[in-house]
């Protein structure tokens, strides 16, 4: 692609693509790898989020709702779709919230548990193994490189 721009406009600086357009093309394949992954379990890529949340936030009395959403960047809607099949899966329970008569608590079932820590090591394999060509020192340096670019965009 940047050959082509090259060819097609000398005068234009493509060296953005150099890093955005790899930056896209890693996030797809890697995403195709740890879609696979969660495949044997039954898991989307969106459940496994959830369920991994639950898993490192550690609640006892549960998580709302709302948090989770915020947390995924999605809306309340989709996450209550989510949590409904998480729910029917016998994954997460849902509980009133003792601090708001309307709210609910969600939690963890042991299966659920099980299955986020699970589904998480055939998630981390996956990582791993797309890292596998880097070394220690150059994974450091993109980690820090992509933390600088995150922090620049993140809303405030």
């Amino acid at each position: 692609m940047i050959e082509a721009w090259a060819e097609r406009d000398p005068q234009l600086d493509t060296r953005p693509l150099e890093v955005v357009a790899r930056l896209r093309l890693c996030n797809a394949y890697l995403e195709r790898a740890i879609v696979a992954a969660l495949q044997p379990f039954g898991l989307s890529l969106g459940e496994f989020d959830v369920l991994n949340t639950l898993r490192r936030r550690g609640d006892e009395e549960g998580t709302k709702p709302t948090d989770l959403a915020r947390s995924a960047l999605i809306t309340s809607g989709a996450m209550t779709s989510r949590l409904d099949r998480l729910e029917r899966a016998g994954l997460i329970e849902r509980r009133p919230d003792p601090g708001d008569r309307r709210g609910v608590l969600v939690q963890l079932t042991e299966r659920g548990e099980r299955l986020a820590e699970e589904s998480l090591q055939a998630v981390l394999a996956a990582d791993e193994a797309f890292l596998e060509p880097l070394s220690r020192r150059q994974r450091d340096s993109v980690a820090t490189a992509l933390k600088q670019l995150l922090l620049r965009s993140e809303p405030g």
